[in-house]
């Protein structure tokens, strides 16, 4: 349109905005976490403050509706919307001061929670609101919400901790408000904006005026935050305290830019009792007592969420503080300044709850890393009731309601009550139960008219029964698209018209985040599905049957965002690199699910958007595992690969990869000449110019001697020497067993000592190692859409496996990727039986010796005298694991073992090294594959005072020594040396 035209030519002219129009990008930004979907015209993304201003500015000049987005980890459609979106989180996310001794701080809008804690980690310091989303949440998004988090009860909600706020107003103009503000006004004398003074006279007088109304419509329990915040304005100094207005807005008075934050130290001592009941409502019915113990913190988790646990690889786990199968548990924290004290009190709770009968068991944790365990589960509950395949999801409409927590019993009787009614046959429940907020998801399907008009009236009746509770429908998640149309029957004709007056003081021209809170939109139009959505479902090589097809997996994503995290895990390492929402997993399965629909945005698995979304996608699976939802967009990549060469024909550089077997033989024959003349500048120059293969990538080097060479030629002299091998480095260890060590292309042709440490490790534990014929996984295949190919190299290994597979032979494997093809692609691609039965055998070799080592630790002492063997002469050992490790079974076993190499052995929170393959090869991909590795790997390595490196993967120990120059070891090599000594 030509509003929107005439607002990007401004900006190109007079700022440093980025500006996106594209359909991609578009349509990523058209949904958040919520049910909700509109497609914004365009997306800014403000380098700084006076960008911000240049945008309003031109938006007001032109009429066009501007919508301010923090994270979009959001559950009630709060920043979706038409016109222009304004991303604050990419650019305006620095902490540009820290005063410790005054415990406070001035931030950015985009900056992350867990990342601002961080740094306020070594001041003893913490901004305190602790939402479940703190590894991606942004101060703005929370500031607009008023988001508080479990530990509400003692430490209060965004606004109890937001000191001064500077923000930009519907004409541009900066205005600040707060204590900060008054102490230390940010903006030159005279300089204030006159429409500042103006909305402040106006939130005044509206507050006076409505005095009466307010004090009898507003809620009265502790979580409240609808309308706008009328009950919090006070004259302070005399002034108005705006910035309590402003906070949970949301966006629909001002876009924030700084806010002065107090800070509280950290506490000093933390525990858990974890109760579990057999009943819901008996959970619910406990909470006074449990209140009577002045906890930090009381969350619910229902039955739904827990087994939810049981299928998630990296939540399974996480189980082991369960004890039985409870209908729901309550999550009691306490604090204290001593740990005894802290004990005693913990005790006194676990006590008191046997003497009155509440709950069945009542399990007591105070090591952190354990207590860590617990919270990550409840932090995840979102996720994990979204994690059950199909169209009837939990969904988020009526799951922010606030009622007293001796009433919360009863308020959920009742609702169970009309959800019973309207035939919902299950919901989930978790809450802060400490303030009696409630988070109840109703499965509905919304892909049909009756689940929408379901999700109306439900929300209706919800409404009416909150407030006859005397309760709020909004307690932490704000009003959005979801709850905005339900706030005249909360609050009244008379106040709805005193939040107008306080929307047109602060926005006259109506295009600060239109339809939110003020002329609301209907909570059940512009769904992210809806009665009229449709998907495609194209025929697949990989199983997705499991989700209804592709598009029932891409549909798995629910928006919570745990692909935007950065400090830790793996997910996702391009967006760690590049910050941008475009190389999210997030964002990939959205672009699919809308190229698989009706939506008519993008145009099925052949639009060039797709290309753009999946261009950054390193198939490291941890959107598998870390993502709560399990959305594989790994085998969403590798499906639509295979469909794109199937349309477009296989690109030269795949086809390489495709060969890399049978050129390894080759190369190996002829090293070391091969591996010179590879390395060679002009043979490095040619192939970037052929394949794309960056010259600045050295190629790995071939072994002159593979381990399968080496393997024959010792079984052979066994045999002429004794009838038979002997295993060279056997133990008694009281029986004998057989394995199958799967000899990796990568291993055999370029690292084959690894293979050789891991075979004299399987005799030193008593192990008869077998090495069958087998041929490559084909995980470079997979990686790139082969999967006709892919399917070929399966069949072949399962025809020379199977026989193992029948007498129940483990099948041990050191290259972690091999690991993940055999027991996740290989049934896919052969669906047999046999398959079945193979993948089930398949196990990490690490997964087997620690078992061993578990079983019998003597093995790691000296034959003579039962000394401890002596541990790595190096002074410490870094353990970095492969993301297909972590992905699918974790490096507790690696870290078990290394330890007992070396009491110094510990494990880098590293992420991705950003190889991937060939990823980190390509020409296209170097930068970013570098960035990767630098957000944390390779600082750690290059760390003073280095230590030795352990790796599982191939990729990694190539991409270490390329980008820090230093040469990793397999974590097999280690044991294998501490064995023999």
């Amino acid at each position: 349109m030509a509003e929107l035209q005439a607002v990007i030519e401004e900006l190109r002219s007079g700022s440093s905005c980025e500006i996106r129009t594209d359909r991609l990008t578009r349509a990523l930004y058209a949904t958040d976490a919520s049910i909700y979907e509109i497609f914004p015209d365009a997306v800014v993304f403000p380098r700084s403050v006076p960008d911000v201003q240049a945008l309003v500015r031109a938006c007001a000049r032109h009429r066009v509706p501007l919508t301010p987005r923090g994270a979009g980890t959001g559950l009630t459609g709060g920043c979706v919307n038409r016109g222009i979106v304004l991303d604050l989180s990419r650019y305006l996310n620095r902490v540009p001061e820290v005063d410790p001794q005054a415990r406070t701080a001035r931030v950015q809008p985009g900056v992350v929670l867990d990342e601002l804690n961080a740094q306020l980690r070594q001041y003893r310091l913490h901004f305190s609101p602790d939402v479940a989303t703190a590894s991606r949440a942004t101060i703005g998004g929370m500031i607009g919400n008023n988001s508080a988090g479990a530990h509400s009860i003692v430490v209060g909600r965004t606004c109890d901790h937001v000191l001064g706020l500077e923000v930009v107003l519907s004409d541009g103009s900066l205005a600040s408000w707060g204590e900060a503000a008054r102490r230390q006004p940010r903006l030159p004398a005279g300089e204030e904006s006159s429409l500042a003074a103006a909305c402040e006279r106006a939130v005044a007088a509206v507050a006076s005026e409505y005095a009466d109304e307010i004090a009898a419509r507003f809620p009265k329990v502790f979580r409240r935050n609808g309308g706008y915040a009328l009950d919090r304005v006070r004259t302070v100094d005399g002034r108005t305290n705006v910035e309590q207005v402003l906070v949970g807005s949301e966006g629909t008075l001002c876009v924030t830019v700084a806010a002065t934050l107090k800070l509280l130290p950290l506490p000093a001592c933390k525990g858990l009792a974890v109760i579990h009941y057999d009943d819901l409502l008996a959970a619910l019915r406990s909470v006074p007592a449990i209140l009577a113990h002045q906890p930090a913190a009381v969350e619910l988790l229902d039955k739904l969420i827990l087994d939810g646990t049981k299928d998630n690889p990296v939540m399974r786990p996480r189980r082991w503080f369960l004890e039985g199968d409870p209908a729901a548990i309550m999550i009691v924290e306490l604090y204290d300044e001593n740990s005894a004290a802290l004990q005693r009190r913990l005790e006194d709770l676990a006590a008191d709850m046997r003497a009155h009968g509440i709950g069945y068991a009542c399990r007591v944790i105070t090591e952190p890393p354990r207590q860590e365990d617990v919270w990550d589960v409840r932090k995840a509950a979102t996720g994990l009731l979204l994690s059950r395949p199909g169209d009837v999801q939990p969904h988020d409409f009526i799951d922010d309601c606030a009622v007293e927590p001796a009433r919360l019993a009863d308020y959920i009787a009742r609702l169970n009550e009309i959800l019973a009614e309207e035939g919902v046959e299950r919901a989930g429940y978790y809450a802060h139960a400490s303030v009696g907020l409630l988070h109840v998801r109703p499965a509905l399907n919304l892909k049909t008219h009756e689940g929408v008009q379901k999700l109306r009236r439900i929300a209706d009746r919800v409404s009416l029964l909150v407030r006859e509770f005397g309760g709020a429908m909004t307690g932490e998640h704000g009003e959005g698209i979801v709850r905005s149309e339900w706030i005249e029957r909360m609050f009244g004709p008379a106040l709805v018209e005193a939040f107008r007056r306080v929307k047109t003081a602060f926005d006259p021209l109506g295009i600060l985040n239109p339809g939110k809170i003020v002329d609301p939109l209907p909570m059940d139009a512009n769904l992210r599905y809806g009665g009229d959505f449709k998907s495609s479902q194209p025929a697949t090589v990989l199983d997705f049957s499991k989700y209804g097809g592709m598009a029932g997996q891409a549909e798995m994503c629910s928006g919570v965002g745990d692909c935007r995290k950065r400090l830790v895990g793996t997910l996702c390492p391009s967006y760690m690199a590049t910050g941008d929402e475009t190389h999210t997993a997030r964002a990939r399965a959205n672009a699919l699910r809308l190229a698989l629909s009706n939506r008519n945005l993008l145009d099925g698995l052949s639009d060039p958007a797709l290309d753009e979304v999946f261009d950054l996608c390193l198939s490291c699976k941890a959107c598998k595992t870390e993502c709560p939802t399990g959305t594989d967009v790994a085998k969403l990549k590798t499906e639509w690969l295979h469909k794109r060469n199937q349309r477009l024909g296989v690109p030269r550089r795949s086809r390489l990869i495709a060969r890399s077997v049978d050129l390894a033989v080759w190369g190996s024959r002829f090293a070391p000449l091969s591996n010179w003349l590879l390395g060679s500048r002009a043979v490095r120059v040619m192939m970037e110019h052929l394949y794309g293969l960056d010259r600045r990538v050295p190629p790995p080097c071939f072994a002159r001697q593979t381990f399968r060479a080496w393997f024959a030629r010792r079984s052979a002299a066994a045999d002429s020497a004794g009838g038979g091998r002997k295993l060279a480095h056997a133990r008694p260890v009281g029986r004998h067993t057989r394995v199958v060590y799967f000899a990796d292309t990568w291993m055999n042709f370029y690292t084959p000592q690894v293979g050789v440490a891991a075979v004299s490790v399987l005799e030193a534990l008593g192990c008869e190692v077998i090495v069958p014929p087998t041929v490559c996984c084909g995980r470079p295949l997979i990686s790139k859409g082969l999967l006709d190919e892919a399917a070929r190299l399966a069949r072949a290994n399962v025809e020379v496996l199977r026989p193992f597979a029948e007498r129940g032979i483990p099948i041990l494997c050191t290259e972690p990727s091999c690991v993940s093809a055999l027991t996740d692609e290989l049934p896919q691609l052969v669906r047999t039986t046999a398959a079945r039965e193979i993948a089930g055998l398949v196990q990490p070799l690490e997964q087997f010796v620690a078992a061993r080592l578990r079983e019998q630790p003597e093995l790691l002492k000296r034959d003579t005298g039962g000394t401890p063997a002596p541990r790595s002469a190096a002074p410490s050992l870094l353990f970095h694991g492969h993301c297909h490790q972590k992905a699918l079974t974790g490096t507790a076993d690696v870290m078990h073992i290394l330890k007992l190499c070396t009491l110094a052995a510990a494990e880098i929170n590293s992420g991705c090294c950003g190889m991937a393959g060939s990823f980190g090869h390509e020409v296209e991909h170097y930068d970013v594959a570098r960035a990767i590795g630098e957000q944390r790997l390779f600082p750690a390595i290059r760390a003073p005072g280095a230590a030795d490196i352990a790796v599982a993967g191939f990729s990694c120990r190539e991409h270490i020594a390329h980008h820090t120059g230093v040469g990793a070891r397999h974590w097999v090599e280690y044991l294998a040396e501490a064995l023999k000594s």
